[in-house]
């Protein structure tokens, strides 16, 4: 079902609520790979037990969660993520969206057929370069192989999504060009350093900014890393972290965001009230990159600012999802009653 009119009244509750909407669920901080901007994994992290994944993803459904990213590390090291997805795909009646954020180099067909079955809507796949760079072995030439089996097979969503960095953006243009032949959404996103904060400068990214937006849903706070990327962090707007977009660690603890660890509170103690007192300012908001909870916090803290652009990802989303899945392609069934969303 994923996003239907159901899924749509229900997150038009989110704007005057005190339910989240959005969350980020970690399934292991293991990794496949190494790359040197990132520090969001622990190689050699163990992989969490399935049934402690199914126990969080209960609470956050009835905290009113509607929109699930799973990630990692490396989130396709999971070996049971199609069931984990399965099991978040019977909560409202499928009327949710469960995203899964992977570097692909694990991707096989099989994989591919057991996500479909699962009801998967969605998979970002990061690439950052046409050959592998010292920072990033996240290249096309390492994945495309999979890519096209992923174009062939899958019966969900695909975006594919960059960093942006030194090492990026001159060969942006051209990567694009060699990925014509995919059916697949594109876009990046900012480099961040450690807490958030954007980790780029230079007037010279701004033209890829204009020619292809930043990645949809958050292109309405261009004007934000417009400012950003040459220095100015002035322009004023309220994170909704740990409100409506919960962050998930290894351990069941909610932060603000993979960035924040100063915060952290059990998932299973969360309850209205605690997510009521993180509807504030953070220090942390000026010169933040994060596109994730840009995303919800302008479409639902600022949502007469951003209608036009919430309808717009909306639609795309529904036309996307008609066009990469087939009429006879499985979708995951609800296995108990579900209540009325909240």
């Amino acid at each position: 079902m994923g996003l239907d009119l159901r899924f749509v009244l229900t997150g038009a509750k989110r704007v005057f609520d005190s339910r989240p909407m959005y969350a980020q669920v970690v399934v292991t901080d293991d990794c496949n790979l190494t790359c040197s901007y990132c520090d969001e994994y622990t190689p050699g992290a163990p992989i969490l037990p399935l049934d402690e994944l199914k126990k969080r993803i209960d609470k956050l459904d009835e905290l009113g969660v509607q929109v699930y990213d799973f990630l990692g590390g490396e989130t396709l090291m999971h070996p049971q993520i199609a069931e984990l997805i399965r099991h978040t795909k019977t909560k409202r009646g499928g009327s949710n969206l469960a995203t899964i954020i992977t570097n692909g180099f694990l991707l096989t067909k099989e994989m591919i057929h057991d996500l479909n079955a699962a009801g998967l809507d969605f998979m970002q796949v990061s690439v950052d370069s046409i050959e592998p760079t010292d920072a990033s072995q996240k290249s096309l030439k390492s994945v495309l192989p999979r890519l096209r089996v992923l174009a062939q097979e899958a019966k969900f969503t695909v975006e594919i999504q960059t960093v942006l960095n030194e090492e990026t953006y001159e060969t942006y243009d051209q990567f694009r060009g060699m990925t014509k032949e995919l059916p697949f959404a594109f876009g990046f996103s900012i480099m961040h350093g450690r807490g958030g904060e954007i980790a780029i400068r230079g007037e010279k990214y701004l033209g890829l900014l204009e020619k292809y937006g930043v990645f949809e849903g958050v292109n309405f706070y261009g004007d934000h890393l417009k400012e950003m990327l040459v220095g100015n962090f002035s322009r004023p707007w309220k994170c909704l972290s740990g409100f409506k977009f919960l962050y998930v660690n290894a351990k069941g603890g909610v932060q603000w965001c993979a960035q924040q660890r100063d915060y952290m509170y059990p998932l299973h103690m969360m309850d209205l009230a605690q997510l009521r007192m993180n509807d504030t300012h953070k220090h942390c908001e000026a010169g933040c990159s994060l596109g994730c909870v840009r995303m919800v916090s302008h479409t639902l803290g600022e949502p007469l600012r951003t209608f036009g652009a919430s309808i717009k990802l909306a639609l795309g989303m529904s036309g996307r999802s008609k066009e990469t899945r087939s009429p006879a392609a499985p979708k995951a069934r609800a296995t108990h009653a579900v209540a009325e969303p909240v």
